[in-house]
């Protein structure tokens, strides 16, 4: 952790349920601040520009604009300091080989736990 403020972390995910979830986990991380939460890749996208996370938690498939968009548009950002934590119910090898060259950090099952989520934030905050 940064000393004294934790690492910022937008959250999109059009699954209400899911995302109110990781939110709450987020919430309860004593080395994570959820700074922004959003429904769709558009709104994520404007969220993490506005914002600048140190993470953003990204659902792969999104209605309009989706996960790997928005990690390829992090990585072909100069000056960008946000790294992308991929989510997908659909995780498999292919799955995470397009999230990982379009620049994501770490890649995890929607089966992950909220712990494991949140603790993949913090790894890739720290290695920042």
């Amino acid at each position: 952790m940064r000393p004294g403020r934790p690492y910022t972390v937008v959250l999109v995910d059009d699954s209400t349920p899911y995302r109110r979830g990781i939110a709450r986990a987020i919430d309860a991380h004593d080395e994570l601040v959820l700074v922004g939460e959003c429904d769709g890749g558009e709104a994520g996208l404007a969220a993490i520009e506005a914002l600048r996370p140190d993470v953003a938690v990204l659902d792969v498939r999104m209605p309009g604009v989706d996960g790997l968009t928005i990690c390829r548009r992090l990585r072909d950002e100069p000056g960008t300091r946000t790294r992308a934590v991929v989510i997908s119910a659909g995780m498999d090898d292919v799955v995470r080989g397009l999230a990982l060259a379009a620049g994501a950090a770490a890649t995890l099952s929607k089966t992950a736990t909220r712990r494991e989520i949140c603790s993949a934030a913090v790894r890739v905050a720290r290695a920042g």
